[in-house]
């Protein structure tokens, strides 16, 4: 497998996580404005909408952007302890087996995520991430980055590499920032690609079982 570098994202794509997220908004939604928030409304009316914006619209723009803040910090709280408690919480089928083939043969990998601090170092306590990952080398929402095409030329940088990169991604805007960036995106299946004909995906996959034997077969 001849790859300079590997980079994923996480939410979606290593973890499987929407349904914690849906139930962390929920709670807010029902404390808030008395209506529950099922993954049709989050997909059809809030999705990509950052938890500030996704706040102030479900609102209707009649809270201050402190209290929308206050509200998104919850938010992440909350849906860090659903993580907690859940028994199922794991790294999506066949991540860590990948990640020690990765670390076995020298190619340097790392995570650039548009999840916030508090996220990345539950992430790596949670899933023992450091074990592969340098915690130094990931990428996450620290406010410097205007879109995730400049978090994956950081993530780049960060790994010292260039060109022959693979993605892997579960988001539209994810896909195409990756695309922007000059990598292979590899996909991994979701409501949000489903939509869009990408013909410049490398791959499109469910999870990460066979995934050595699936890269083999790639054109470089």
């Amino acid at each position: 497998m001849h790859y300079n570098g590997i980079i994923f994202d996480f939410n979606g794509t290593l973890f499987f996580d929407t349904d914690l997220h849906i139930q962390a908004w929920d709670t807010i939604a029902m404390r808030v404005v008395g209506e529950h928030m099922t993954k049709e409304t989050l997909v059809q009316k809030y999705w990509g909408l950052a938890n500030v914006d996704l706040i102030q619209r479900m609102t209707n723009n009649t809270l201050s952007t402190e209290e929308c803040e206050r509200l998104s910090a919850e938010k992440e709280a909350l849906y860090r302890q659903y993580v907690k408690n859940d028994p199922n919480a794991e790294l999506a089928p066949g991540v860590i087996e990948f990640f020690n083939y990765l670390k076995q043969h020298n190619i340097p990998f790392t995570i650039a995520s548009a999840s916030i601090k508090e996220n990345i170092d539950f992430y790596v306590s949670q899933f023992n991430l450091d074990q592969w990952v340098d915690p130094k080398t990931i990428v996450y929402d620290d406010g410097t980055y205007n879109s995730k095409y400049e978090m994956y030329l950081e993530a780049m940088k960060r790994l010292h590499v260039s060109d022959h990169v693979i993605v892997f991604e579960d988001s539209i805007n994810g896909v195409l920032a990756a695309k922007k960036a000059n990598a292979k995106v590899i996909a991994i299946s979701s409501d949000s690609l489903e939509a869009h004909d990408l013909p410049f995906l490398s791959a499109t996959i469910n999870d990460f079982q066979g995934i050595v034997e699936l890269l083999e077969t790639l054109p470089e």
